[in-house]
């Protein structure tokens, strides 16, 4: 009964997933999030089943062409479709139209400096007055497309799209070429955050989450050099991504040695410096002093910013952000630094990061969802896998009050009652479970177990 189980189950989450895309942007609150929840349970039907028949000894029982034609089916759906959760796609566009048309830099241009442009005034009021947060690669790449593909908002969206959708498939060959595992890619091909959150809302996440398998992958080949570049694109694009670059760095260090561990980091912070030096060095750092006082929802420290940002300690909270989620980085890689490869140390660092970052959004988890992938037994990558889930659920947009200030929010239902209770106040909470589960499992004495 296995093969037909772990088929049916790829089948329920293309299934579920495909119809949130359909039902589009003013797709009801309801429904979603059971399509969704449906096809999460699916996903975790999959990774059972599939880690039963490994621990058996015996072949996986997920048909290969079942996942790769329903992945490639959700990926082309998510391109053709416009974006259902996010308009990040008009803000990039932005961004990129204000180096190819304006000649000017996104870091000082945001859209409200042109009211006029037809551009700018497509960018979600949210992001009106925000500068470009990304960096010196994203700039040039959006900066190119914009210039080509400017003409018209559908080739703008879907270049960025493309490019996500791109990146994904990019991922998917890596992650089937290191491991032949139908259920690796399935965790990726099949995840309704990857198709929905990441390609379908053509967030540049991918691109970050690509660099970093390259990344894990020519480290693990004893390419160091390539490896410190590939890593400093993946924080060239979001900066956040040198958390990967430095758990690999150590991983290459414990293994390797001080010497490729020197190389590989002189090549990133060449790399780096050069990136920033294009595009205006300190001007394009200073957007992001500006982020850093930025809380997200879900965060574990929202509510201590709530309490306290008033009386002037907005900043001191960031910092101590900043601070513990690089303790939880070293902390998680600290028992994984003898893996034959560093693809749960980079993973690790990110998941500490959307555990602990002040600001944290669902398509940040494919970051280290590719490097997960190759490691996809590792209760470490489920654990990722579920907050990653719950994390996407409390973000499922609701047309009936989407746009709304928060001081005027006005909730119809026990539904949206719930949503805003899971986004506030169960998501950290379960974050900080999460947390409090890894410091336990990890600090009792080694055993014959899976790691986590």
């Amino acid at each position: 009964m296995r093969a037909p189980l772990a088929g049916l189950a790829a089948l329920v989450t293309t299934g579920t997933t495909a119809a949130v895309l359909l039902r589009g942007a003013s797709g009801s609150l309801g429904p979603n999030m059971l399509l969704l929840l449906i096809s999460y349970v699916a996903m975790a039907a999959i990774v059972v089943l599939e880690v039963r028949c490994h621990r058996r000894g015996l072949p996986s029982t997920l048909p290969k062409v079942l996942v790769g034609g329903c992945a490639a089916g959700l990926l082309v759906l998510a391109v053709a479709l416009a974006p259902t959760e996010s308009g990040d796609v008009w803000a990039y566009s932005w961004y990129g139209r204000v180096v190819a048309h304006y000649h000017a830099s996104p870091y000082t241009t945001p859209a409200s400096h042109h009211p006029s442009d037809k551009w700018a005034r497509h960018v979600d009021r949210v992001y009106q007055d925000t500068k470009s947060v990304y960096g010196p690669v994203f700039t040039a790449v959006s900066g190119a497309g914009m210039l080509s593909f400017g003409f018209s908002f559908l080739a703008a969206r879907l270049f960025f799209q493309v490019l996500a959708a791109a990146c994904v498939v990019a991922v998917l060959v890596l992650v089937w070429r290191r491991t032949r595992s139908p259920a690796a890619v399935a965790v990726i091909g099949l995840n309704p955050l990857v198709v929905i959150s990441v390609v379908n809302g053509a967030h540049n996440d991918a691109w970050v989450g690509l660099a970093v398998v390259v990344g894990v992958v020519l480290a693990t080949r004893g390419n160091f050099r390539w490896a410190g570049l590939a890593l400093a694109v993946a924080a060239l694009i979001k900066v956040a991504a040198v958390l990967p670059l430095l758990g690999v760095a150590v991983w290459v260090w414990r293994n390797k040695g001080w010497r490729p561990a020197a190389e590989m980091c002189v090549a990133a912070a060449i790399a780096g410096l050069v990136g920033y030096g294009i595009v205006g060095g300190t001007t394009a750092i200073g957007p992001l002093r500006a982020a850093q006082l930025h809380f997200s929802g879900p965060s574990v420290w929202k509510g201590p910013e709530r309490w306290l940002g008033g009386h002037g300690l907005s900043r001191w909270i960031a910092t101590t952000a900043t601070a513990t989620v690089a303790i939880l980085s070293l902390f998680l890689a600290r028992r994984r630094l003898g893996h034959a490869n560093p693809a749960l140390v980079a993973g690790g660092a990110v998941f500490a990061y959307c555990l602990l970052g002040p600001y944290v959004l669902p398509w940040y988890v494919f970051w280290g969802l590719g490097a997960f992938a190759l490691a996809w037994r590792s209760r470490l990558t489920w654990l990722a896998l579920f907050h990653g889930a719950v994390l996407h659920l409390a973000y499922v947009p609701d047309p009936e009050i989407h746009g709304q200030p928060l001081d005027r929010l006005f909730l119809r239902s026990p539904l949206q009652r719930f949503q805003l209770d899971l986004f506030q106040m169960w998501v950290p909470l379960l974050e900080l479970a999460i947390i409090a589960a890894v410091l336990v499992w990890s600090l009792q004495p080694f055993r014959q177990r899976l790691e986590v």
